[in-house]
């Protein structure tokens, strides 16, 4: 069973869009068989993609800092709940128990997982792809900084490679098709 990373918005006042997107790929996760390892909130974009994995029949891993926890924000949708000291230990589990991270849409937050993630696979602390979906060029200027610091010689054209960008949703669920060409979707469907 593979595990799959999502760091997304926990906002609950997002456009359909994003929300929908959050369902196509929990729906992918679930119905792949796969572990959804998130952030554990049960608000915002964070638990529609847990309930699309749960219907879907996948895994839920929620890994949630203690102060969230204790003010009852953890989703109940998971089927384990690690719950850390703080958002450092929290990012860094999130990011041991993945075996591809996937960014949807989000704040600060999901930024600082982002750029968390890249850094550490850059560095070789994880191996695991990073997908973006960029549904309706969300992450465009965060994307057009990172292509300046590789044009100005802040970081190396070595690392164009760290991440992969979907357009949206549907775009990632066939990148992670293409990542584990071994799963089969549940109903016996080709990916």
């Amino acid at each position: 069973m593979k595990k799959i990373t999502v760091f997304c918005s926990s906002s609950s006042m997002l456009a359909q869009q994003y929300y929908d997107d959050a369902t196509l790929v929990g729906s992918w996760i679930g119905s792949h068989d796969c572990t959804l390892v998130y952030g554990g909130s049960a608000r915002g974009m964070m638990e529609v993609v847990a309930r699309s994995v749960k219907d879907n029949g996948g895994k839920v891993h929620g890994i949630i800092p203690e102060r969230f926890a204790s003010q009852n924000m953890a989703s109940k949708c998971a089927d384990q709940v690690t719950v850390t000291v703080d958002m450092h230990e929290r990012k860094r589990l999130l990011l041991a128990e993945s075996d591809v991270v996937v960014v949807l849409p989000g704040g600060a937050g999901t930024m600082d997982e982002f750029l968390d993630a890249y850094v550490s696979r850059k560095l070789g602390y994880i191996k695991a792809p990073i997908v973006i979906c960029n549904t309706n060029g969300f992450f465009n200027p965060l994307l057009a900084q990172l292509e300046r610091c590789y044009a100005e010689q802040f970081a190396s054209p070595l690392e164009v490679g760290m991440y992969q960008v979907a357009d949206d949703a549907e775009h990632c669920c066939r990148m992670l098709s293409r990542l584990f060409p071994l799963l089969k979707n549940k109903n016996n469907e080709e990916k």
